[in-house]
C-alpha cells in the first residue's frame, strides 16, 4: 500500500485528519514554520489569546511573545531547527490586550523526508496556577517579613539601625529597587530623608520636601498611600532616581498623627499592585509605634544623661582645678576612637564613658578630692573606691552596660597593677584603655591642688615611658598621633 505523503503546509493536513479533533481539546496546538510563521493553530488558541485563528496563522510568532520570553524562544527554535529535541518549558505570550499570559508549552520539530521543516508547539494555559503559586508565594514572604521586623522591632532601640533593618527587610524579602523612610520636622512640617537602601547625593539628602510636594509629601499631608505605576503620567511625582519608573509612598501614622513616610521605588512601570499597598501599610503600622518607641527611648537616654551631666557639672564646679575635665577627656578619648576606626556603638559607649568617668567622685568627701597634702594609705584606699561607686550608680542603666564597664575598669593597668580587679592587657575594656590614656593626659597637662601643669612635651614623654607598663602601647601610638595632627 503506498505511503501517504505530508504536504510541505502543515496547516492543511492537520485540519484535513485532525482538525475537528483539534478544536474540541482545552489544550494550545500551533505549528510554525522556520521562518517562524505560524502555520496551524485550533480553536483554543482563540479563547487563550483573543485573536482569531484566522488571525493567528500568518503572523509571526514572536510579536506575540512578551518580551522577558524572547531569548527562550530563540533558544528553542535555535535547537529544533538543527532536529534536538528539548524539554517542557515555561512561555509568556501576550494577548490581544496586552496581558500576560501563562503556558506550560512542549514543542518538537516537524519532519519530511528528514528534513526539519517547522516546529509543533502543544501547549497548557498555566496563567491561573501562576498567579495562585506567586500569591502564596508573596504571602509565605509577607508572613516571614512580618516575622523578622517584628522581632528586629522589638529589640531594636538605635533609631538608624531601626530604619536600616526596615529597608534590609523590605529590599530583600520583595526586591524593590530603592526603598527609603522620610521623617517629618513637626516644627516645620518637612520631610527629610532619613534612610535610603541606595547612596543619594549629599544635596538630595538634605533637601526639604514640604507637605504637599511630590507623592511623599502628598502621603504626609493626606495620611492616605500615594500610587504612581507610570511617573510620566504623574504631575505628583519629584525625580529623584532618573531610572525610577513607579513609586509608591505609604505614611508612618501613630494614631491619626504621621510622623514619616516609607518610600519604594520601581524601575519597571506598573510595578505595584493592592497586595503592595497593603503590605507596605502593614509594615508602616508596626514601623511607625517602634520609630516613636525608638524616640521615647532615646529621649529618656537623652533626659537621663542630662541629670548625670549635671551632678557631674555640678562636682566640677566644687573645684575650679578639675572645671571641663571630663569633657577634654571625652574630645580625646574620641580622637583615639577616630584613629583607631572604632565602630559607631563602640564610639558612643566611649563618648558616655569619657564623660562619666569620674562620676563616682561624688561619693568622695570634698576634702580629699582637694587635698594638697600626700594622701595617707587609708585616704588612697578611699579615693580608689571611686570606679566602684561610679559603677554603682549607672548600673542599672542597661543601654549603660558597656559604658560602666569602662569606668569601673579605667584605672586598671596594662601590666596588671591597676585596680580594682587587677585586670591586664586585654582583659581591661577596650574603652577602659583608652580614657585611661585621655584621662593621664588631661590630669598631666592641667592644674591640680597637689601639683601644677607640667608641659605638653613632658606629658608626652611620660605616655610614651608608661606605655607597656601602665598603658596599651598601641592606644599610646593612636593618641600621640592625633596630636601631630593638631
Amino acid at each position: 500500500m503506498a505511503r501517504k505523503q505530508i504536504p510541505r503546509q502543515n496547516k492543511s493536513y492537520l485540519e484535513q485528519y485532525h482538525g475537528p479533533l483539534f478544536d474540541d481539546i482545552a489544550t494550545v496546538i500551533c505549528t510554525v514554520n522556520l521562518k517562524g510563521i505560524i502555520t496551524y493553530t485550533n480553536k483554543h488558541t482563540e479563547k487563550i489569546t483573543g485573536y482569531t485563528v484566522k488571525e493567528l496563522v500568518g503572523k509571526r510568532f514572536f510579536n506575540i511573545i512578551a518580551p522577558e520570553s524572547r531569548n527562550k524562544v530563540k533558544d528553542a527554535f535555535r535547537k529544533l531547527k538543527i532536529g534536538r529535541k528539548i524539554r517542557p518549558y515555561e512561555l509568556v505570550i501576550l494577548d490581544r490586550d496586552g496581558t500576560h499570559i501563562y503556558l506550560k508549552v512542549s514543542s518538537s520539530p516537524i519532519k519530511h523526508n528528514g528534513r526539519v521543516i517547522g516546529m509543533l508547539g502543544v501547549a497548557t494555559d498555566i496563567t491561573t496556577h501562576k498567579k495562585n503559586v506567586d500569591y502564596l508565594t508573596k504571602m509565605f514572604k509577607e508572613l516571614s517579613l512580618f516575622c523578622e521586623i517584628s522581632k528586629d522591632l522589638t529589640s531594636i532601640v538605635d533609631i538608624s539601625i531601626l530604619f536600616s533593618k526596615i529597608l534590609m527587610h523590605l529590599s530583600k524579602t520583595f526586591g524593590y529597587e530603592r526603598a527609603g523612610i522620610l521623617m517629618i520636622d513637626e516644627i516645620t512640617n518637612e520631610l527629610t530623608i532619613r534612610a535610603s537602601t541606595k547612596p543619594l547625593s549629599k544635596t538630595r539628602t538634605t533637601r526639604k520636601i514640604k507637605f504637599g510636594q511630590g507623592l511623599t509629601g502628598h502621603a504626609a499631608k493626606t495620611g492616605k498611600y500615594c500610587l504612581a505605576n507610570d511617573i510620566t503620567k504623574n504631575a505628583k511625582y519629584i525625580p529623584f532616581d532618573k531610572k525610577t519608573q513607579s513609586e509608591l509612598a505609604v505614611p508612618l501614622k501613630l494614631g491619626d498623627r504621621v510622623i514619616g513616610i516609607i518610600n519604594i521605588e520601581s524601575y519597571q512601570k506598573n510595578k505595584f499592585d493592592d497586595d503592595d499597598v497593603r503590605i507596605l501599610n502593614l509594615i508602616a503600622n508596626q514601623a511607625a509605634i517602634a520609630i516613636e518607641n525608638s524616640r521615647l527611648y532615646e529621649s529618656l537616654e537623652e533626659s537621663y544623661l542630662d541629670t548625670i551631666k549635671a551632678l557631674v557639672s555640678a562636682m566640677e564646679a566644687k573645684d575650679h582645678y578639675t572645671r571641663g575635665h571630663s569633657e577634654r577627656v571625652r574630645k580625646y578619648a574620641m580622637k583615639i576612637a577616630k584613629a583607631l576606626k572604632l565602630n559607631k556603638m563602640q564610639i558612643k559607649e566611649l563618648s558616655h564613658a569619657g564623660y562619666l568617668h569620674d562620676i563616682g567622685k561624688i561619693g568622695i568627701t570634698d576634702y580629699l578630692l582637694g587635698k594638697i597634702e600626700p594622701l595617707t594609705k587609708d585616704e588612697y584606699e578611699t579615693i580608689k573606691k571611686h570606679p566602684d561607686i561610679g559603677h554603682s550608680i549607672l548600673k542599672d542603666i542597661k543601654s549603660l552596660a558597656a559604658t560602666c564597664e569602662i569606668i569601673r575598669c579605667e584605672h586598671e593597668r596594662y601590666d596588671g597593677n591597676g585596680y580594682p580587679n587587677g585586670l591586664k592587657k586585654t582583659s581591661i575594656p577596650l574603652g577602659a584603655r583608652i580614657v585611661a590614656v585621655a584621662d593621664a593626659y588631661d590630669a598631666m597637662t592641667t592644674d591640680r591642688p597637689y601639683r601644677k601643669a607640667i608641659p605638653k612635651k613632658q606629658a608626652i614623654n611620660r605616655l610614651r615611658q608608661n606605655a607597656g607598663s601602665q598603658f596599651d602601647p598601641k592606644i599610646v601610638k593612636a593618641f600621640l598621633t592625633t596630636l601631630k595632627k593638631k
